[in-house]
Order: C-alpha cells, then structure tokens, then sequence
C-alpha cells in the first residue's frame, strides 16, 4: 500500500496523463500556461500509489481528483498540524451484509463488551511488553514492581461488567503507562503527561501526529472492506468519531507508534528545529507544539521504514524515501510478510470473521 505524503506548502497538485505531478505554484505576475521544468518538484505514477495523505496550505486541481478516484487512489485531508479534515475514498463494491452484520453486533452488549475487553486486556500487555523490553536493555531506567502493577490491571479489565467500568480500568493503565513512558526518552527530551488538542511538547506532538496517521489507515482500510469506520464496538458513538477505527487503533498504539516515537528522539533523527508553535490561520494554537514540514519529512522516513517491521526498529538505516517536496513510500514493495501494514489488514479480516461469524476476536501483539 505506497502512500504519498505531501507536506511542501503552497505547491499544487496537478495531473498529466497517468501521473500526479506536484508543481510550485508559479510567480503571481507570471500568465497561464501549463508548468514549467523548474516548477515540478515531484511526477510519480498513478499506479505507484494507493493513498495520498495532504497536509496544509496545498492546492489539488479537479482533473488530479479525477485521476485518483479512476485509479482507486484514497485521498486524505489534514490541516498542517495534522488533524484529519476528512477522505475522499473511491466507488468501492460495498459488502453490505457485513455492514448489516456490524449494526446488529453493536446493539449486541455481549458482543461489544467481549471484544472491547479483548482489546484493552492486548493494550495493557503490549505495553508492558514494551517496558519489560526497554528496561533489558535498559535495567536502571525503570522499576520491575512499577511494570507489575501495570500488568495486574488486565485482571481489572477482565473483571469489568459494563464498558463504562472497562473505560475506567483502561484510563487508569493508560496513565500508569505513561508515567513511565518518559523515563524510556534520552535526555535533553523529557515528559512528563500527555497532552492533546494540542499537544504541550516535543513528545506530545509527535505521539499525536503518529496516531492520527495510524488512525487515518486504518479508517481507509476500514471502509475499503465494508465496514462502518465511525461505528465501533468500544469507543462511544460521537459525532464525527471514527469509533471502529479508534478501537483497532488500541492495538497499535504502544507497539507502533509509541516505539517509533523513542526512536525518533532517543536516536536524535529529530531536534528542537524541527518543532514550532502551529499557525491556523492567523491563530496560533494556545500552547500547542507541532512538527514542522522538516519534522514531518523526518517522521515519514522513520515510520515507513518501522511498518515494514513487527519489531521495534533500533536504528535508523537504508536509504531515504522521499523527495525535499514529499515522501513516496516504498517499504511495501520490500516489505517483510507481516508488516504492521500487513497486520492492519489482518486484524480487519478477523474483526470481519467475528461480527459474521461470531468467532473470538484476536487482537494485534506484537
């Protein structure tokens, strides 16, 4: 599944024949007339791509959306501070009678309450698994007992009655996860609680961004299938909530997203340049801290590499994957048999063969 990542601003996305073509925008004195040599900055072909992820002040012409909804190019929108604005997704055979299947699985409480447990009780363990990892190699860094505690809260989970209850123990881990998650970051780096909407620091930033990326797939992925993306089983029903895709979200959370971030900090691929203050506008986000496009650029590079992986990876290596403009990814034509990209598709497969089938659902562990 190659994405293309467009993060230079102020630049157009045109087609040309079967081709995207990411121009500058030409000199405001300059007339009309098809792009110059010196104004293309990125040409790939429609065939070499699935997704187009956009971020910020980026124009795309009408004949390039033709172009990307006739080769089945998903297309997704995001502010430059990368909040998903919405997705353009092709005229896809629908499979109705899993859509069917999942509305009547939702007003099933057993159902939901044993998937959502299944979910939670995986979160839980992948990131204790990440602890334990880190503090092998890392034994003076973070506490056995500390771990423990956080471990003995899957019995909780498992114990909860209601969702409402299992919302409460899952809160709970969560925050004892990450009182721990900023001793794994190398110094100058430091956190110390998560914050969102916006995001108060370096760290927060990055772990937002990475969700809401992850996210972003797995919503296409979702609704490539036949699902419902904003109807899940754990996560309530909230207006413009993609709840189902929240809830496969959990599973990758620690393994994924949270490991990429240590990476990206702890082995130095990001520094303080590559933070600013966002600009909405004419607004600045009160107190917000987000990646900048050279930020982005660097993000893309390591986490493309990392969903060839199951595994955390430990270095940064291989060649670079994009160009000054965008990042094309090209790690799912090299890619291990089970990538995470692979693994996005799997848990899909097995969350549609419990809500036909009525089977146990799996969750992801790494």
């Amino acid at each position: 599944m190659p994405t293309l990542y467009l993060i230079e601003q102020n630049t157009v996305l045109r087609k040309t024949g079967d081709r995207l073509r990411l121009c500058s925008k030409p000199d405001p004195g300059r007339k009309g007339g098809p792009p110059r040599v010196g104004d293309i900055l990125l040409e790939v072909p429609c065939a070499d791509i699935d997704h187009v992820m956009l971020f910020g002040n980026i124009q795309v012409t009408t004949q390039a959306l033709h172009e990307m909804l006739e080769h089945g190019i998903e297309f997704a929108l995001f502010t430059q501070s990368g909040v998903l604005l919405g997705q353009l997704t092709p005229p896809l055979a629908k499979n109705i009678p899993l859509r069917i299947a999942q509305f009547q699985k939702h007003g099933d409480p057993a159902f939901a309450l044993g998937f959502a447990k299944a979910v939670v009780r995986n979160k839980i363990n992948n990131a204790a698994a990440m602890l334990r990892e880190h503090r092998k190699n890392h034994p003076a860094s973070l506490n056995a007992a500390d771990i423990d505690a956080l471990k003995a809260l899957v019995a909780r989970a498992e114990s909860a009655a209601s969702l409402d209850t299992l919302r409460g123990h899952e809160g709970a881990a969560t925050a004892a996860y990450f009182k721990l998650f900023g001793k794994m970051l190398n110094p100058p780096w430091g956190f110390t609680t998560r914050t969102r909407r916006p995001p108060k620091d370096p760290v927060n930033a990055v772990l937002s961004f990475g969700y809401t990326i992850v996210g972003a797939e797995l919503q296409a992925l979702l609704d490539g299938a036949g699902f419902d993306p904003y109807l899940g089983f754990y996560h309530s029903v909230e207006y413009g909530r993609p709840g189902l895709a929240l809830d496969l979200l959990e599973e990758f959370r620690h393994p994924l997203v949270d490991r990429l971030t240590l990476n990206l900090f702890n082995l130095g691929a990001l520094t303080s340049p590559d933070f600013a203050p966002q600009l909405e506008g004419s607004k600045t986000l009160a107190g917000g801290i987000y990646l900048n496009a050279d930020g982005k650029k660097k993000f893309f590079v390591q986490y493309e590499r990392m969903l060839g992986e199951l595994a955390g990876a430990t270095a940064l290596s291989g060649p670079t994957a994009f160009a000054d403009a965008t990042a094309l990814s090209g790690a799912t034509k090299t890619a291990k048999p089970r990538s995470f990209r692979a693994a996005f598709q799997d848990q899909i497969a097995k969350l549609s063969k419990a809500v036909l089938q009525g089977v146990d659902y799996a969750p992801f562990s790494v």
